[in-house]
């Protein structure tokens, strides 16, 4: 009899077991859908005046429902270079709507994604595009964060991102996140990069920095021996998706504003000291292919800001005896400040004979003639910095 019944009992308790289980999953995803800790469902929202850690998680999610949202009309695209370097708020686009959707480590693959993202809702007008010469050059992903579900390809997006939200609630990791949150022991550094339309917050940065070691030490990398970086994967392919993706949004009117990133004069040298012929090539083909499009009505153009000028030559900490730098806050990422300059040379207007040190439009009339300045200004900066260039390869 006892068998019987112990026997008889076992549904209830396996059902109980499974009920307990469904609400707590259940409370789990309601707390964590609700907290929010990585902003994958936020804008204009009392919670992007939460403050959050420095180092911020999935920020594709965050940024590709923000875009959604937000619809703007002056977006930029690109790397980390651009999502630190490039402020929304500037002079130049007063009464826009302006968001910085570049991520961390985005391949050209990952910004054509963004770009097709934000313009299914809304096309816009101007695009400002940071390139990267070497790995990130390319059209598969570079952060390993951003799904190609995140991208809208239909009117049912906003369902389909409602349930990827419930879905991506049920994880671990943002329990662990959300919890903190609650306990009050969630690092809080700065605002949200959503707070800032996408741009990477100063404050943000310090914190970094100084968790990492600051400026000099990074600098203390840059100057040790070590092999040059890779040349990209497949340049024409990517080149060929560049072409393709400015000749469909040209057609609706979109502006592009494309640049090569300002990494410091070190980094420069570091990254692609064996490198110079298929740097320069690259481009040489970068600058046919926005001449061609030019030429068929597009309003595009294309800037390099990297090199050895007088923005990427500054002085390293080890020179001055500065903790900090001017215009970098190490030898990959510029500061804010240098972004707006940027921008300032971009839509500079009625400026064709004035001298600029920053920043050189390439065209076909151009191109050569800048290769040969840049190759001089290379071995220049080499002779005059024999200490910092010792352990670079020539």
């Amino acid at each position: 009899m006892n068998n019987a019944s112990e026997k008889g009992n076992l549904p209830i308790y396996f059902l109980a077991i499974g009920v307990s289980a469904l609400l707590l999953l259940g409370l789990i995803v309601t707390m964590n859908y609700t907290i929010d800790p990585y902003f994958i469902h936020q804008w204009d929202s009392p919670l992007l005046h939460r403050l959050s850690p420095a180092q911020q998680k999935i920020m594709p999610w965050a940024k590709t429902y923000a875009a959604y949202r937000f619809q703007p009309e002056v977006v930029y695209l690109g790397s980390s270079r651009t999502e630190i370097g490039l402020p929304t708020e500037s002079p130049l686009f007063t009464g826009k709507r302006v968001f910085n959707l570049a991520i961390s480590g985005a391949s050209v693959g990952d910004a054509v994604n963004m770009l097709r993202h934000t313009a299914f809702f809304h096309r816009p007008e101007i695009v400002v595009w940071g390139l990267d010469y070497g790995w990130q050059f390319r059209e598969k992903t570079g952060n390993t964060d951003f799904n190609k579900e995140l991208v809208a390809e239909g009117a049912s997006y906003p369902i389909r991102r409602t349930f990827l939200n419930i879905k991506r609630s049920i994880s671990m990791a943002m329990t662990g996140d959300a919890l903190n949150i609650v306990l009050g022991k969630s690092e809080q550094s700065c605002f949200s990069l959503l707070a800032y339309y996408g741009h990477k917050s100063s404050q943000c940065l310090e914190v970094i920095m100084r968790n990492e070691g600051g400026t000099k030490k990074a600098f203390e990398e840059v100057l040790k021996k070590k092999e040059p970086l890779g040349t990209p994967e497949d340049v024409a392919a990517t080149i060929q998706l560049l072409d393709q993706v400015t000749s469909d949004y040209c057609q609706s009117g979109t502006l592009f504003r494309l640049y090569l990133q300002p990494i410091h004069a070190l980094a420069e040298l570091s990254y692609w000291a064996t490198l110079t012929d298929d740097l320069d090539a690259w481009k040489r083909a970068l600058v046919k292919m926005v001449d061609a499009r030019r030429q068929g009505g597009c309003d595009i153009r294309l800037y390099d800001f990297s090199g050895f000028n007088r923005i990427t030559t500054e002085e390293i900490p080890q020179t001055t005896g500065n903790d900090s730098m001017q215009n970098y806050w190490e030898q990959s990422h510029y500061r804010s400040e240098v972004g707006l300059k940027i921008l300032e040379e971009l839509f500079a207007a009625g400026q064709e004979g004035q001298q600029n040190t920053f920043g050189v439009e390439l065209r076909g009339d151009t191109i050569e003639q800048h290769l040969v300045n840049f190759s001089h200004a290379r071995r220049q900066y080499r002779a005059d910095h024999p200490k910092e260039t010792a352990n670079i390869l020539q």
